[in-house]
């Protein structure tokens, strides 16, 4: 049926532009691709030819042309790690205006700390340096911003504890993705923010570094790599694009 869809979309697309089924050369192949590539999205688009051309390897086995001139026309490249949503400097400001004193820690642990869910979900405060403003985590220590260790003292309070370096046990009493997912959801929806997964907030940690940063260097790009415990150089691209759009503008 998707081959089905996917000639149809051709065929309409020949009868309004006048163009020929079986005369069809590669110049035709390339004007079909790039009205593809204005109409969808990436996946579709290569769905859309990958379609088409079953539809010419049929025609040839029929021996109704002699060719498939979308037999080396490629679609638009699809990178999923080059699109990173992320919660602007402005949503996280309006996420804090209306959080509480757990979700104001919450927040700032993504969004300042850059900690991933699993990371959030298991600190302790034995895990937190107060002196240091550090938070020690498995496999790497993060620099806490004022914000965020002020935020975990408030929260430590409000659990009973009367001093942040004398806490211990979980910070938090979630336990699962699902809980944080949803405390984070509502909080979206109070403040009038659109949600994204968790991992939004650790790329927008990224992103405040980078562009807080004076220049993006080598050491900057590293840093900031270290920070939010990626592994890889590419997986820090995308941030550092967003980065430079938020310079320019």
């Amino acid at each position: 049926m998707n081959v089905l869809s996917g000639i149809r979309t051709y065929l309409r697309w020949i009868e309004e532009t006048g163009h020929s089924v079986v005369n069809a050369g590669h110049e035709q192949a390339q004007a079909y691709s790039a009205w593809l590539a204005a109409q969808y999205a990436p996946a579709t688009h290569k769905n859309r030819l990958t379609q088409v051309r079953t539809f010419y390897d049929l025609l040839r086995e029929q021996a109704l042309v002699s060719g498939n001139p979308f037999r080396d026309v490629q679609g638009s490249l699809n990178r999923p790690h080059e699109h990173r949503p992320v919660y602007s400097a402005d949503d996280v400001d309006r996420l804090l205006a209306q959080a509480n004193l757990e979700e104001r820690a919450l927040v700032l642990l993504g969004a300042h700390g850059g900690l991933t869910g699993p990371e959030v979900l298991g600190l302790r405060f034995e895990d937190i340096d107060l002196a240091l403003g550090q938070l020690k985590l498995p496999g790497r220590t993060v620099q806490a911003s004022d914000a965020l260790m002020g935020a975990l003292e408030r929260w430590s309070h409000q659990r009973g504890h009367t001093a942040l370096f004398s806490a211990t046990g979980p910070v938090f009493d979630l336990t699962t993705a699902f809980q944080l997912r949803k405390r984070l959801l509502f909080l979206c929806q109070r403040a009038g923010v659109t949600y994204h997964a968790w991992h939004a907030l650790r790329h927008a940690a990224g992103l405040r570094l980078l562009t807080e940063a004076p220049t993006l260097t080598p050491h900057t790009r590293r840093t900031v790599q270290q920070v939010l415990g990626l592994n890889s150089r590419e997986s820090l691209r995308p941030l550092v694009n967003l980065s430079r759009t938020s310079k320019r503008n």
